[in-house]
């Protein structure tokens, strides 16, 4: 089978330095370093394309990385190793960007540099080639982050530590596959759930929107902040209300300059600040006087991929088209699933 590997950075790339930990490690030099690999006898091809702290990722990397991905079409899977910190968006833009692909692509990363002692560098490197490998025997596609011996599927990832190695989740998803012991090595296995994609494509020439105001509610919150928010002409605004997206409407009143905003044209979309359990704004009343307005739901997205998605679609579609293609499921990025 012939593989691709994408090196961008991150803490699996970074070595000590006077200005603290910086990303210099090559991909190759990394594989070096996974004595678990070895006997990994497939055709493999590595290509550093960045060499980042992942803090400093922007939309226009996903678009490179996206271009690396498709240029290697005649790979059976791609693994990505990149850092942690935005790793949840990284995948959620891939995985839109990349829906149509057939060949499935694996992200992993690590919480500490692979040449401190108690390093999950290797063995995440390893997971991430062994999950990839089944993923294209059994012809599974789509986007996906191997960490900490889990497979999750890369629109559902969230980040829930900053420290501790078992950092990442599927928000309301069930994983996708699991390393389990085999004597004294690790096998990866998947699960029988399979991700779902539409086929559709909403864009011609991907672009990202940024202009997007991302706002957590919070007791006492003034109007008047949400109003000096709109007055700096956001295309957007995500509303992190409580619960299952509740908005308050005494005392100070958010509904108020919501409504001005979605007079003015600029879309409102409604999540929740709970990290499961997704956002339903009609059950109760803060949240319906919210729908009433106009306001759209997040549904069951992460916030990351809620942020990609308005900013690939943004550029194409306004007000009623914005709002069907917001709630497309397209690779069961949106879509209530029971685990």
């Amino acid at each position: 089978m012939k593989f691709l590997l994408l090196a961008t950075g991150g803490t699996i790339a970074s070595v000590p330095s006077k200005q603290g930990l910086v990303p210099a490690l090559s991909g190759e030099k990394l594989l070096e370093a996974c004595p678990l690999l070895m006997g990994f006898e497939h055709d493999l091809e590595i290509l550093d394309v960045f060499s980042k702290d992942s803090s400093n990722m922007h939309p226009r990397d996903w678009l490179t990385l996206e271009e690396r991905v498709r240029q290697g079409g005649d790979r059976d899977a791609v693994v990505v190793l990149h850092g942690t910190d935005t790793l949840a968006w990284t995948s959620s833009a891939l995985s839109y960007l990349l829906h149509d692909v057939a060949t499935p692509v694996v992200l992993t990363g690590s919480m500490l540099p692979p040449n401190e002692p108690g390093s999950d560098a290797s063995e995440n490197i390893y997971a991430a080639f062994q999950f990839a490998l089944q993923l294209a025997l059994y012809k599974r596609r789509g986007v996906s982050v191997a960490f900490a011996d889990a497979l999750i599927h890369g629109p559902k990832v969230v980040k829930i530590d900053s420290r501790r190695k078992k950092a990442f989740v599927g928000m309301d998803y069930p994983q996708l596959g699991e390393m389990q012991d085999k004597g004294s090595h690790k096998i990866a296995w998947l699960t029988p759930h399979s991700p779902k994609f539409s086929g559709e494509r909403f864009w011609d020439v991907p672009t990202f929107e940024t202009n997007i105001a991302l706002v957590p509610i919070f007791p006492g919150m003034r109007a008047a902040s949400l109003d000096a928010i709109l007055a700096t002409g956001p295309k957007a605004v995500v509303l992190e209300g409580y619960g299952l997206g509740g908005v308050p409407y005494m005392h100070e009143s958010l509904l108020e300059p919501m409504a001005r905003g979605i007079a003015a044209g600029v879309p409102f979309v409604l999540r929740t600040q709970s990290p499961f359990g997704g956002t339903d704004p009609s059950i109760y009343e803060v949240g319906l006087r919210a729908l009433e307005l106009g306001a759209l739901s997040a549904g069951s997205m992460t916030r990351e991929a809620l942020m990609v998605k308005l900013m690939l679609l943004l550029p194409h579609f306004k007000e009623k088209e914005l709002a069907a293609r917001l709630s497309a499921n397209l690779c069961d990025d949106r879509d209530d699933v029971a685990i």
